[in-house]
């Protein structure tokens, strides 16, 4: 099945893009970010209503699990 960001489902579908298959019934947090594949865009960083997230954003929002080497 076709999944499609907020930019994409206006852009390419032409319908209201608050419809996006990643905002829809969606299990995203309002607090995660989450890669995903876009029909549209390919792999892309979204946020809860499917909106396409910056990278730079993404990279200063990335769960730290791990000590850094020394």
């Amino acid at each position: 099945m076709a999944n499609f960001c907020y930019d994409c489902t206006k852009d390419i579908l032409g319908v209201d893009p608050k419809w996006n298959d990643f905002a829809r019934g969606s299990t995203i947090p309002e607090d995660e970010f989450w890669k995903v594949l876009c029909e549209g865009c390919g792999v892309v960083v979204v946020d809860s209503k499917g909106k396409k997230v910056d990278d730079i954003l993404f990279m200063f929002s990335e769960r730290i699990d791990e000590e850094p080497e020394p």
